[in-house]
């Protein structure tokens, strides 16, 4: 308290002059019209200006919950698509009456770290074994294919990412049909490989190369990415065809993983299949 008092004294003149500045203004403002309408303007400014501070400030720091709403809801939307539902159709009534099945749900997931300079890239993801998550589920982007998961903790995941030496992604050229292998080559992180295209196959350049949905991994139709350049060698049988992938692996931060609703009875099939 003693301190605060000889502050105040100390200071006294400027707080008298201070006050008095207040006073003075207050009667020029009000006593004259042109001084008042410049004050409400600039007060009216400076309100507006904080407000617009305060508002961006809040609508920033709110801005992580809105994507996670807006991800989570992709994730639902995605799951709705025609190539996520398996129909079928009755052919022994002759009507166009057909029935759905859900074949594909989606689970949105946040990217914790990701590699793409290395030969073997890998990826980890905030959802795990709590969320459904399970080892050889499909990754994707809102541009396209990302990789598969390749081991699962109660939490976490990681994913193959299609930067890697060892993945293969079935594929296919929309504007033929066509089907073969993407592959990395390992160098340019923006550049795949596409083979098995055999050299009778009519190809352009900026044709679109998408899964194929011959895996039980991903669903049809998942961009992959374009045909950026292919060569024809002398004697040989099938394409050197060079893509650019849709995603760009260096800034995805957000994911979603595929869930293959009848991966189980697929997989039965095909052991009774192998079987024989």
């Amino acid at each position: 308290m003693r301190n605060l008092i000889s502050f105040i004294i100390k200071y006294s003149f400027l707080f008298v002059f201070l006050f008095l500045e207040i006073i003075a203004f207050s009667l020029l403002v009000s006593n004259n019209s042109y001084q008042r309408s410049a004050y409400i303007s600039a007060s009216n400014k400076l309100t507006s200006n904080i407000q617009n501070t305060v508002s961006e400030t809040t609508d920033y720091i709110g801005l992580k919950d809105v994507n996670e709403k807006l991800a989570t809801e992709n994730a639902f939307l995605r799951s709705q698509l025609l190539e996520s539902n398996l129909w079928k159709a009755d052919s022994l009534l002759q009507h166009i009456d057909t029935q759905k099945t859900q074949f594909y749900s989606y689970i949105h997931s946040q990217i914790i770290s990701n590699s793409f300079q290395s030969r073997d890239n890998y990826l980890i993801l905030d959802k795990g074994i709590s969320d459904g998550v399970e080892v050889e589920m499909g990754v994707i982007s809102s541009d396209g294919i990302v990789g598969i998961v390749n081991s699962v903790s109660e939490n976490f995941c990681s994913v193959i990412s299609i930067l890697h030496s060892k993945s293969a992604i079935d594929a296919k050229i929309t504007s033929n049909k066509y089907t073969g292998t993407c592959f990395w080559p390992g160098s340019d992180y923006r550049l795949g490989e596409l083979k098995n295209i055999p050299s009778h196959t009519k190809l352009t350049k900026g044709d679109t190369v998408v899964t194929s949905g011959n895996s039980s991994i991903f669903p049809p139709e998942i961009p992959i990415g374009f045909i950026n350049d292919f060569k024809l060698k002398p004697g040989r049988s099938f394409y050197n065809i060079e893509i650019q992938y849709n995603t760009d692996y260096n800034r995805i931060s957000h994911v979603y993983i595929i869930h293959n609703l009848l991966k189980g009875e697929l997989k039965k099939i095909k052991e009774v299949r192998d079987a024989k």
